[in-house]
């Protein structure tokens, strides 16, 4: 990947935050990596993330919640940027 398309990258993923803490999805490496294909346009973002492992049904509701929320702000942002693109999360 060229260095200003991951400057772009870097850029959004300073600017999402993660609802609970309000820091960056980037400064708690929660995106792993990501992959783009111009040909298709678009964008693979591999997500780590852990799910909830507790029996308790609301800790795993919350979890899902806030992953939801970021993938949600993520696609957003990625369309704001680049627009045309689509965004998967795996």
């Amino acid at each position: 990947m060229d260095p200003e398309m991951k400057k772009r990258i870097d850029a959004i993923l300073a600017r999402v935050k993660e609802p609970e803490t309000l820091r960056s999805v980037g400064d708690l490496n929660l995106v792993r990596r990501v992959r783009y294909s111009p040909r298709n346009k678009l964008f693979e973002l591999f997500m780590d993330i852990a799910d909830a492992r507790s029996s308790c049904f609301v800790c795993g509701t919350v979890a899902l919640t806030i992953r939801r929320t970021i993938e949600r702000e993520l696609q957003e942002a990625f369309g704001r940027d680049f627009p045309g693109c689509r965004v998967r999360f795996s």
